[in-house]
């Protein structure tokens, strides 16, 4: 499974602020151009982020890093009070917005997913407010 970092509990969570990835994210893509980590274990993904990413996920706009496909998509999980372990996969800014109300401390990450050869890579989390 590829490397996502910082994934803890979501009390440890609320306690920071936005975290962004984006340049792990380079060094990755740096690593599987140079040959250092394999290109096929940054492509595994869960069959469930797939599934969210092919038939609900927004494209971002851009080409998947490693495919070049038009497939890049955004896939957003919140976690916090009444969603469950798995949390809650989260489609539209207005969903976001409905959960951000709620009373609790809720915790977004956001996971760009090729919806074509399966890159993906969490991109930023953040609190709710």
């Amino acid at each position: 499974m590829p490397y996502h970092p910082g994934l803890a509990s979501e009390d440890a969570e609320a306690a920071f602020g936005e975290v962004d990835y984006r340049l792990q994210r380079r060094r990755l893509l740096r690593d599987i151009a140079c040959g250092i980590v394999d290109r096929d274990e940054a492509c595994e993904i869960h069959p469930e982020l797939l599934r969210v990413a092919r038939s609900a996920a927004p494209h971002t706009g851009g080409s998947c890093p490693l495919c070049n496909e038009d497939e890049l998509r955004l896939v957003a999980y919140v976690f916090g009070p009444r969603l469950g372990p798995g949390g809650k996969c989260v489609v539209s800014d207005h969903e976001l917005q409905r959960i951000a109300r709620r009373q609790g401390h809720f915790v977004s990450y956001e996971v760009e997913v090729c919806a074509k050869c399966g890159w993906n890579y969490l991109l930023r989390r953040y609190p709710l407010h």
